[in-house]
């Protein structure tokens, strides 16, 4: 059995929470996933012990998909990833979240989810006038 991989959201405000909400609205129910918002208030070491705990004691493959590189929850990530095995994208947008999540147990790498995210990220930043011309 394929292990499952833990997705984690790191954000500004509440904007993982909504984007989990929305990607659910056209997947269904997302497992293993969990959002951690900076919200006002709070410095770099408080955002730290929110999610530093709860992203260790997951098991197996772990994703955080951060909402703007160099912001506070990026760099967070980043001191995250410097305990343990953790790979980071930045600039999730809707299209990225829905291929990751589509991409667990289809037995792609770790590796080609990022890369796939990557992609799907980039490719989904356009405007209809240059999609309707190809």
């Amino acid at each position: 059995m394929e292990e499952q991989l833990s997705i984690f959201v790191f954000n500004h405000g509440r904007f993982g929470e909504e984007l989990i909400k929305s990607a659910e609205l056209i997947t269904g129910k997302i497992d293993n996933i969990q959002a951690f918002s900076l919200l006002p208030g709070m410095s770099i070491e408080d955002f730290y012990e929110t999610v530093k705990e709860p992203v260790q004691k997951k098991e197996g493959k772990k994703l955080i998909l951060c909402d703007l590189f160099g912001g506070t929850p990026c760099n967070v990530a980043m001191m995250i990833s410097l305990q343990q095995k953790i790979d980071i994208v930045c600039g999730v947008n809707l299209p990225m979240l829905i291929d990751v999540v589509l991409s667990r147990g289809s037995g792609k790498s770790l590796d080609e989810i990022v890369k796939g995210a990557l992609e799907t990220g980039q490719k989904s930043v356009s405007t209809p006038e240059k999609i309707q011309r190809g």
